[in-house]
């Protein structure tokens, strides 16, 4: 299909600086899939050539350039925005923006565009947001066996309808908070007290809390049985120096032959 060159032009312009210049970019997944209610970051990048300076930055869902009054979720030069949408990004590299408490309608392709004072640029392929309703979340364990013995380690991870990466995810243990997030649990150096029945949750108001993963801390039954055999060790040792030592003594104090032979002559 032919497109008119005034058009073409008009795009281009739009979309950000003439030609295929590679100071401009912007870095996003392709994809990103978020659990309904959940938190979920989606990290951004970008670059444009050096020299200018960022004054805006803005971030619209379904459009093509985010340009002049498209509706936006966020925008540095508007203090009227969505709250559940917040800028973690900066106006040099980072662009990074956080989803709070995700509902359905959050699902779109969300695209992140900044001008300078130069000129502006919109990233084109966009990051398509997907939104399922995470029915079920589950704690998956590094260790098939719920009991594991003193002083070693499992690795707790939550896993629900989504790849958990860049998804804030709350622990607990027995319904208590814990201060390690983030979709992997490591636990190492267990002692009793990591005993205890572990949850993990999507969100801070327990609507996404996975079944509870039990787990036993034991003593190390193979510690004992090395300290026993230590001991029997030791004990037989002593005693093998003290037969030694009375082996010697007994020796030292038999009658040698010199005294046997004067003896006898006495006898006559």
């Amino acid at each position: 299909m032919k497109m008119n060159p005034w058009t073409l032009s008009v795009l281009l312009l739009l979309a950000g600086p003439l030609g295929a210049d590679p100071g401009w970019h912007v870095e996003y997944p392709d994809s990103f899939c978020v659990v309904e209610g959940s938190t979920a970051t989606i990290p951004c990048s970008f670059t444009h050539p050096a020299g200018l300076r960022v004054e805006r930055v803005v971030w619209c869902p379904n459009h093509m350039f985010c340009q002049g009054t498209t509706p936006n979720v966020y925008d540095s030069s508007n203090i009227i925005a969505d709250s559940r949408f917040q800028y973690l990004g900066d106006l040099v590299r980072n662009c990074t923006l956080k989803i709070i408490k995700t509902v359905k309608q959050d699902a779109a392709t969300y695209r992140f565009r900044f001008e300078t004072n130069g000129d502006k640029y919109t990233g084109q392929k966009g990051v398509r947001v997907t939104v399922t309703n995470g029915e079920v979340v589950k704690v998956r364990s590094s260790v098939t066996d719920n009991v594991v013995k003193e002083g070693g380690q499992v690795t707790l991870t939550c896993t629900s309808a989504c790849s958990f990466h860049q998804l804030d995810v709350h622990w607990y243990r027995n319904g208590h908070a814990l201060s390690e997030t983030g979709p992997a649990l490591h636990l190492s150096y267990l002692t009793n007290n990591n005993t205890g029945n572990y949850t993990c949750s999507l969100d801070s108001g327990w609507q996404k809390t996975s079944a509870p993963w039990s787990l036993f801390v034991v003593e190390d039954e193979d510690f004992d049985w090395h300290l026993t055999v230590s001991v029997v060790l030791k004990v037989l040792f002593a005693v093998f120096l003290l037969l030694l030592a009375g082996l010697v003594f007994a020796k030292r104090s038999a009658p040698g032959p010199e005294h046997e032979i004067v003896y006898s002559e006495v006898v006559r």
